[in-house]
């Protein structure tokens, strides 16, 4: 009996997997797919990454997803999960519902045309086929069976196996900002250096701190909730923006003096400092809060970011990748504060 959460190795994109095992069984759910190597990498695609691992360990076991949530539509979140639906007989028998706002949802809600360039469509390796060819992926949803949950925005609850969900974002306004064309990442991490903030000290920081919120269309659409099992409550934030999570937990009833206590937080968007509020933080207790990179791209995690989470909470800041936090401390500043850092075990048992 208990929850495990296991936060792979997702290069620079998020890939999480809770589990509960309980008298009927395990319940699985899964977090976003990472980008594609999460999946699949090398030449010709030659090595297992992360999530074809415990991909592969839950069909030894026998064990299915009960739910597979795609938080928004960004590379380093869909495109380990896509890889996975391209490979024959793969996700198409271990996934059995599946949590997307794809394009078609939200233009079917909003009685808007439809926009077929949005529409994700699957590689085939056949050679009489191109991609664009290819199978949709929510054709092939449909023809697997797998459940699609109508669109999900805040407010809404849901109930998978002994899990309880409770949504925190997107509102109707922020779904309604993908009603246009969606354009393509760039997969080439030459496209994506940005400066960090390394150099700043903590003090620097903490005496000259402004939030300033993150103004992507597309991580504003990040599906965040609220995840509840046995007493136990995490918190997943996808990409999300800071305000809308803020304004939901207040009206959850949370405040700075009645403070939401949580098992795990998953810090929104790799502890980007645009995504994670002194205001956000002192509404929360909890002992974890846990940032998901490798440092490879737009600087993440900022410092900014790691500086208010040290200020404003008690909790361990954890991360999947250990190179990520020699660069964080300044060289007076490791004595102070390595304490807080950690890099997380395989598992995390709550």
């Amino acid at each position: 009996m208990g929850v495990v959460v296991r936060v792979l190795e997702a290069n620079h994109g998020d890939c999480i997997l809770v589990s509960h095992e309980g008298a009927s069984g395990t319940v699985n759910i899964l977090i976003d797919g990472g980008t594609s190597t999460t999946f699949k990498y090398g030449p010709r695609q030659r090595y297992d990454g992360a999530l074809c691992n415990v991909l592969d360990e839950l069909k030894n076991k026998g064990q299915h997803i009960e739910l597979a949530v795609l938080t928004h539509i960004d590379d380093d979140h869909i495109h380990g999960l896509i890889k996975a639906f391209e490979t024959p007989d793969y996700l198409s028998d271990l996934v059995k519902s599946i949590w997307f706002n794809s394009s078609r949802l939200i233009t079917q809600h909003f009685n808007a045309p439809e926009i077929p360039e949005n529409n994700i469509l699957l590689a085939d390796d056949s050679p009489q086929t191109s991609r664009r060819q290819g199978k949709e992926l929510e054709a092939l949803l449909d023809e697997v069976g797998c459940d699609r949950t109508p669109l999900i925005k805040v407010g809404q609850v849901h109930n998978v196996g002994p899990f309880k969900l409770t949504v925190l974002s997107p509102n109707q306004n922020q779904l309604e900002h993908l009603l246009h064309i969606w354009p393509s990442e760039e997969e080439s991490g030459a496209t994506a250096a940005h400066n960090n903030d390394y150099d700043l000290s903590l003090e620097e920081i903490w005496e000259a701190d402004e939030f300033k919120s993150d103004s992507s269309v597309y991580n504003g659409s990040s599906i965040a909730f609220l995840l509840e099992i046995d007493n136990k409550k995490m918190l997943f934030l996808g990409d999300a923006h800071d305000q809308i999570v803020v304004d939901n937990i207040k009206e959850l009833g949370f405040s700075e003096t009645n403070k939401l206590k949580l098992d795990l937080v998953k810090i929104s968007h790799h502890g980007s400092q645009y995504n994670t509020s002194s205001e956000f933080l002192s509404l929360l207790q909890s002992p974890r809060y846990v940032i998901s990179t490798n440092g490879s791209r737009h600087g993440l995690p900022n410092k900014r970011a790691i500086a208010r989470i040290i200020k404003e909470t008690d909790g361990q800041i954890c991360f999947n990748y250990s190179d990520v936090i020699k660069p964080l401390l300044l060289d007076h500043e490791v004595k102070g504060y390595s304490s807080r850092l950690e890099v997380l075990d395989k598992e995390i048992q709550l």
